[in-house]
């Protein structure tokens, strides 16, 4: 292949400064290139949202192999504990059919998002939902439809299909051992979204159902399977608009915003302009093959939804050169670009702290349900221990001055991150620096990197004559991503001896 096109690519990347994670090529048997942007790097797990579900769908295709399944079952056939919910005719027309292609029969499709705060049965809320149509009918994008596929091969194997998975696909293509999926409430893996995984398992998903199937000439999937779950089951494809709680259908408005036509869907995967195919996820995770150039493309991010620049690099400037002779032109540099791609912290600011910057603050009344923040000097070389107390309890972030400091935070962000608030905490990179503001007020800045997500915070804590007015914002998300600014008085002025710089 030409690599200019791969120069040409990171390149642009870093001049339009796209928030890219990770970008791998893999072409006609070869890791043409891997790219990681630090602190991001290939042992890194990265949440995967709803890449997840064509995850799932290789469950699906497994336990069809295996005889337990057939994709034209009844939807109720595995759930007769339920059956009393609802009498609707349409729900009995159900098929396994329709929940792999999106075409359940629900007006609106479920946001894990949504389901993240339901503590009671999914399954049970799934078959509650309303039919607007027949099964088979209309295409609504639904991650509960992803969701029961996975409760439906719990039911029939007698387990997660994390663990499924591991045995029969995972373990043989040596994928992560440490890999992750979300449960439900009902102890189900989540199906539509919840996956961490590395860059690198992302890419062989794409490879094994590019090589229909197969890895080191063994059959892992059907070929068959394959064939029918990366095909345009569905072609007249409309991606209603996402509200943030779910997907409207595609007659329904949201804000004046247009819904979405799409080239089809399969198996849950999409389709792609050139003959590709796509497992597609929120943020800026997507694993993109290309059949005809035998390359598969997997990349992480933290891009909002509508940004399409990386993917025009790929089919505009990467898929003409794949299979091409190099062109004639200069030579590619490679000393001319950096050797290792980074997303900086910001400068070193710590000597221009002001004087008492630390100390107990009271918040007042506020919607997050903050109680009091307190700033003091880290525990890490040249660092600040932002603490905050709200109805969660006490949570803590370390933050370094002109450096990252890592940790893991329990701080409160469902608001902001796609309702992902895990009691276990998140794994955070934090930096900070020191910023003179208008009228005398100083302002504390912090990048917090929540580095296994597409989530990045920022937060600024303004600080003036012992009041502490705090925001916070985030690079991508589903619904808001400012929350409502917080105010609050000091109650611990600083002792002379802390009045020092960290």
């Amino acid at each position: 292949m030409d690599p200019h096109a791969i120069a040409t690519m990171l390149e642009t990347i870093e001049r339009e400064g796209i928030e890219l994670h990770s970008l791998l090529i893999w072409s006609r048997n070869a890791l043409v290139s891997e790219t990681y942007w630090l602190p991001f790097t290939a042992d890194r797990l990265h949440m995967m949202h709803s890449v997840t579900k064509s995850f799932t769908s290789m469950a699906v295709g497994l336990a069809v192999g295996d005889g337990l399944l057939e994709i034209d079952d009844a939807v109720l056939k595995f759930f007769p504990e339920h059956r009393a919910i609802t009498q609707s005719p349409r729900l009995e027309r159900m098929r396994v059919r329709h929940l792999l292609t999106m075409t359940s029969g629900h007006a609106q499709g479920i946001s894990g998002g949504a389901w993240r705060r339901l503590r009671t049965s999914w399954v049970a809320d799934f078959l509650a939902q309303p039919m607007a149509h027949e099964p088979g009918e209309v295409f609504v994008y639904d991650s509960a439809a992803s969701y029961m596929l996975s409760a439906i091969v719990q039911k029939v194997t007698g387990r997660p299909i994390h663990d499924y998975l591991a045995e029969r696909i995972f373990t043989p293509m040596n994928m992560s051992d440490d890999m992750r999926w979300d449960l439900s409430p009902e102890g189900i893996n989540s199906g539509g979204n919840g996956l961490r995984c590395r860059t690198s398992d992302l890419l062989k998903l794409g490879i094994l159902h590019l090589q229909g199937g197969i890895w080191n000439d063994k059959v892992l999937l059907s070929p068959d399977w394959v064939e029918m779950a990366v095909s345009a089951q569905i072609r007249d494809v409309v991606l209603g608009v996402f509200t943030g709680e779910a997907y409207l259908g595609p007659d329904e408005a949201g804000e004046g915003i247009p819904a979405v036509r799409r080239e089809g869907y399969g198996f849950q995967w999409w389709r792609g302009p050139y003959e590709s195919y796509s497992a597609n996820g929120l943020f800026g995770q997507y694993c993109i093959v290309l059949p005809e150039q035998q390359t598969v493309v997997a990349f992480t991010a933290g891009i909002a939804d509508d940004d399409r620049r990386v993917h025009e690099l790929i089919f505009e400037i990467l898929r003409p050169a794949l299979g091409a002779v190099p062109i004639e032109s200069p030579a590619v540099h490679p000393e001319r670009r950096p050797a290792r791609f980074k997303i900086q912290p910001g400068p070193e600011t710590a000597d221009a702290a002001p004087g008492c910057w630390h100390g107990q603050y009271s918040m007042e009344a506020n919607q997050q349900q903050v109680q009091g923040i307190r700033l003091a000097v880290g525990s890490a070389r040249q660092s600040i221990e932002f603490t905050l107390v709200d109805h969660r309890g006490t949570h803590v972030v370390e933050a370094g001055f002109g450096h990252w400091v890592e940790g893991i935070t329990t701080i409160s962000g469902a608001r902001l991150h796609h309702s992902y608030e895990p009691d276990g905490g998140l794994r955070v990179l934090a930096c900070a620096r020191w910023i003179e503001g208008d009228d005398g007020w100083m302002c504390l800045e912090m990048d917090w990197l929540f580095i296994e997500t597409a989530f990045r915070d920022t937060v600024r804590c303004w600080l003036k004559g012992g009041v502490l007015r705090v925001e916070r914002e985030v690079n991508v998300n589903s619904a808001e991503r400012v929350l409502p600014p917080l105010k609050g008085s000091a109650v611990d002025p600083a002792s002379p001896e802390g009045n020092a710089a960290p």
